[in-house]
């Protein structure tokens, strides 16, 4: 069985909130409170993954510095952003620690990345009961469909959560944003996504689009 993930999510300091299956501890993600939420395994099912809730601390640099990391001058290339991606995965696997039965993780702190990487505010849209759910679904896609034993992320690539601001949202279109959830999956080396949807608020969610992308063109 495997184990069950608690997340870090920084901006600065770290906060855990521990959450029980039946959720009667959790808090909405769009609270301004500097909780940490996540998901357990009910019934042998894979963690539900990880959420941040703005801490509203922010980094220590000075203004312009801040500015010049997270907006760099000129267009983003494909590779600069592999690149930032690439640092960004391999700090969130080196804050992975395990205590028992669960694997915490510290998240990285995305105002130390270019171009929007990291940046996962879309999440904020969805209840805490509603990523459980969504990564409930992603979990078992990537086990039943797939027929891979890693786990469903949160989406980090901005070129992918460009599709909550787009008019075109390619394979999605039809569906508004807040009833589309994106994540990240590591298939033996390569980094893809998935697609999930739901028809309202209250819908179950399912894979729409497995893939490197959300356009059809």
């Amino acid at each position: 069985m495997k184990k069950s993930r608690l997340t870090f999510m920084a901006a600065g300091v770290l906060v855990l909130a521990l959450m029980t299956g039946c959720g009667s501890n959790r808090k909405d993600i769009g609270e301004e409170s500097d909780n940490v939420i996540s998901a357990d395994m009910e019934g042998g099912s894979r963690n539900g993954g990880e959420q941040e809730s703005r801490n509203a601390a922010k980094s220590e640099l000075p203004e312009e510095d801040k500015n010049s990391r997270t907006q760099p001058q000129g267009a983003a290339s494909a590779e600069d952003i592999e690149k930032e991606l690439a640092e960004f995965r391999a700090e969130r696997d080196e804050g992975e620690s395990s205590h028992g039965t669960y694997t915490l993780v510290e998240w990285p702190n995305e105002e130390n990345y270019h171009y929007g990487v990291g940046n996962i505010d879309y999440a904020s849209r969805f209840d805490s009961r509603e990523v459980h759910e969504v990564f409930e679904a992603a979990n078992a896609y990537l086990e039943d469909v797939l027929n891979l034993e890693g786990e469903a992320w949160h989406c980090v690539d901005p070129r992918m959560t460009a599709i909550y601001e787009a008019e075109d949202k390619g394979v999605a279109n039809g569906y508004d944003a807040d009833n589309i959830f994106l994540c990240e999956y590591n298939d033996n080396g390569t980094w893809q996504y998935l697609i999930l949807v739901r028809e309202k608020k209250g819908s179950d969610w399912k894979v729409l689009h497995h893939g490197n992308s959300y356009k059809t063109d």
